[in-house]
This record gives structure tokens, sequence and C-alpha cells, in this order.
């Protein structure tokens, strides 16, 4: 069995054993106090039956002396027996222990009411368990102090402790072994894993960790892991998509730019034609740049490094003055906007972030509505938020595809939207930008015709 001291498993085991060690030395402990109380507590019994004992042996004899039963001298020869009067003078003493002599006791003017017990020892180092007790025979009182030996308690105490010492350190060593293969057992999912977690990398991350038992907390931090493993799949894929379609995006300005300069360079045109030919490349060099500078908007997106700056905003004037900004490219098409406000309303937000999406569904109104139509934006305030509602008159989108519409790079119809120069990320920024501030930006649309976005803004206190 390999250890490895800085693994879980073998610190487990090591706290587990030092746990288990102290309350094995705690109920040891406890044991063996118990153990001795009850044996002295046995002893103080006996001693208390031989005082009874005695107590119907004894007799007064003729003066200061004790008449003892002759036919009880087998009980005396046994026991260790004195008998005192009342101011210490020894009247019977019985010691079948030879040699071996007690402490002198002494009442000390103290008239004795009931039984004492207590643990004394000779010169020779003998244990002893006393009983002391005041007797009144026939209107004598005499002090009677009977002894047996500790020994065989010690003895019995004794042998109990070797017990605990062999057994106490072999139980240890039985539950560490123990725990140290549980613990194994209950981590084997752990390394299950980890190693499995080894083998996922960015060409299998559809592989996920194996889940044991979903109900325990190992079961439920394989599944969180795998809920990580999906949302860092999807990010993948997501960032795949991203850069496939980006590229693709990039590659078609690009290749415009080179045919155009090379078509002038093989044949000699005059200046008007070189004018016109000028003209077309900054034209695609306008689109590549704007596809830039949203391919770089959705980047700081993602890294959530943006930093808002709010400020309270009258939403009237200000979406006056981005239909005013917008206007131009309506009057081309000869679409007009109408403005439709209740009340004058306040709105704490990012002005950039406001104007950036505001803008967005705005062109996005103007491009795909048709020539001479009206792009209406209606603006109501309740006690929650506001709501600022952008409606074209174009065709309606399915409602299987109005939120596919809000993904990067999309297009419902990909020669018309190159046709008006879309990139397909206006209203994924447009929804960012609004999401954000915490916002809300969806779409509805009509069964005959026209699309309304919704941009929806709770109450924030500034």
């Amino acid at each position: 069995m390999k250890l490895n001291k800085t693994n879980i498993r073998f610190r487990l085991t090591l706290w587990y054993s030092i746990t288990l060690f102290v309350i094995l030395f705690l109920y040891a402990g406890t044991t063996v106090l118990l153990t001795y109380v009850n044996l002295r507590h046995n002893l103080d019994r006996i001693l208390e039956k031989d005082y009874e004992v005695v107590e119907e042996m004894v007799e007064p004899g003729p003066g200061n002396k004790v008449k003892i039963d002759e036919d009880d001298d087998s009980f005396l020869n046994e026991h260790w027996v004195e008998i005192l009067d009342k101011n210490g003078q020894v009247l019977f003493n019985s010691r079948p222990f030879s040699s071996k002599n007690l402490p002198y006791w002494k009442p000390g003017g103290k008239k004795i009411m009931e039984i004492t017990f207590s643990s004394l020892k000779t010169k020779n180092h003998l244990r002893l368990r006393s009983l002391t007790g005041n007797a009144n025979i026939e209107g004598h009182e005499y002090i009677f102090r009977l002894f047996r030996s500790e020994e065989p308690m010690y003895k019995e105490l004794k042998k109990f402790l070797i017990l605990l010492l062999i057994a106490l350190p072999l139980a240890l060593i039985i539950a560490a072994l123990g725990g140290y293969w549980l613990a194994g057992r209950l981590l084997s999912p752990v390394e299950n894993m980890t190693s499995k977690a080894r083998q996922i990398s960015s060409s299998n991350l559809n592989e996920r960790l194996p889940v044991d038992n979903p109900s325990d907390e190992l079961g439920r931090l394989a599944i969180t892991i795998n809920e990580l493993l999906n949302r860092i799949q999807d990010s993948f894929e997501r960032l795949k998509q991203f850069t496939y379609d980006a590229a693709h995006e990039l590659r078609t300005p690009l290749t415009a730019i080179r045919s155009i300069g090379e078509v002038a360079l093989q044949n000699p045109q005059d200046r008007g034609k070189y004018r016109e030919i000028i003209g077309s490349i900054l034209e695609e060099n306008n689109r590549l740049t704007n596809l830039v500078n949203s391919l770089l908007f959705l980047s700081r997106a993602d890294s959530n490094s943006y930093v808002l700056h709010r400020e309270t905003v009258d939403l009237t004037k200000f979406t006056e003055q981005v239909i005013d900004f917008i206007q131009p490219l309506a009057e081309e098409k000869g679409q007009t906007f109408r403005l439709d406000v209740q009340a004058p309303v306040m709105v704490y937000i990012d002005k950039t972030l406001f104007r950036q999406a505001l803008l967005n569904l705005l062109d996005n109104a103007i491009k795909y509505g048709p020539e001479k139509s009206t792009v209406t934006i209606d603006i109501t305030k309740d006690a929650n938020g506001v709501q600022v509602r952008v409606t074209d008159q174009g065709t309606p989108v399915p409602a299987t595809l109005q939120e596919k519409i809000f993904e990067r790079f999309y297009r419902l119809d990909k020669s018309r939207s190159k046709e008006l120069g879309g990139s397909g990320l206006g209203l994924a920024i447009a929804r960012w930008a609004i999401e954000i501030q915490g916002g809300q930006l969806t779409m509805k649309s009509k069964k005959d015709k026209g699309n309304t976005f919704i941009i929806y803004m709770p109450d924030v206190s500034s």
C-alpha cells in the first residue's frame, strides 16, 4: 500500500486515526476509572458485611475488655479487625497479616457517628481499605476498624489495563487500515474524474466526467463540472463559428479590392474610369472598416471590459437626435420617421451604448423596410421601466427565426444583406448594448407586414 502524505486520502486517514485515538483514550480512561470505582465499591460492601458480623460477635467483658465468642475465632483469624474504646485504646486486635503494622489511629476527640471508609498504606507498602465505625453494645461504646487488602483489586485493575493496552492499539491499527481503504473507496470517483479530465482537450470537448452517484457531493461536483464543460464547449464552438464567419466576411471585401485593382492594372483606363475604380475600392474599404469596428466592439463585449457611464437622459430629445442623424439614409428610400411619446420620459442609461443600439435598430428598419414606408418609434413608461418600440413595414420574420436574427453574422437573405452592406452584426451588437445595462431587446412580427423591435429598460435609480 503506497502512502502519499500530500493527498486527501492520507490526510483523511490521519485525522480519522487521531480522532479515533482521542476517543479510545478517553473511553479507556473512563472505563478504567469506572472499573476502579466499582471494584472499590464492592470492597466497601464486603467490609460492611464484615462489620455486621463483628458487631454480632462482640460482647462487653469484665472491666474495660471485650468478650469474643470463641466459635467465631476462625473468622477473626482470617480478617484484620481492631476494636478500640472511645478514647482510642486498643481492646482487641486480630492481624492475620503478620509483621504488617498499621499506622497509628487516634480518634482526635470526635465521636464517630457513622461508618467511614479510607485507603491507607502500611510501612511495607501494603495497600489496605479500612472501615471505621462506632458501635454501642449494651451501653458500651466501641470503635471498630476492619481492613481488607486492596492488592487483589489492583491486580484485577492491572489485568484490565494490560488488556486495554493490547486491544486498543490493535483496534487503532485495524481502524486506520480500514479508514485508509474506505477513504480510497470513497475518493475513487475523484480519481476517475481526474483521469477523465486529463483526457479532455479541445479535440474532444464533447466528452464528460463520469457521474457514479448524482445524489452525493462528488456526484454533484461532477455534474457541476460537466455543466462547466458544456459552457466551455458552447463558447469554444461559438468562437470557432465567429472566427469562421469573421474570416469569411473579411475575405469578401479583400477579394473585391484585389480584383478591382488587378483589373485596373491589366487594362489602361481613362481618368474617369480610374476615379470610378478608386471609388469602388474606397466603398469596399469603408465596408471592411465598419466590419472591423463591429468585430472590435463585440470583442470588448465578450471580454466584459466595458465600463458603463450612466447618466439621466431625456429619452425624447435623445431619440430625436438619433433620428436626425440617420434621417439622410431614410430620405434616400423616401422613408419617414414617426415618433410617438405620451409624456416626457427620463431614463438612466449609458448614452453611447443606447445610441449604438437605437441606431442599429433604425438602420435595420431602413434597410429592410420598403421604399416610402414609415418607421414608427413609440416611447412609453410605466411603474417598472421604459419601453421603446421600433416598428418597420418590412417582411415579417418567421417566429422560429426571431431569436436567430440576434446571432452574429446571421442573415435571413444573405444575398440581399450583402447588397445592402449588412454584416449580420448589427442586431447582435444592439442586444448586447441593451442587456449590459440590465435591459432586454426582443422582437415581434405582424402576420401581414412589419416587425417590431422592443427595448425594455428597467427603472434604475441614479
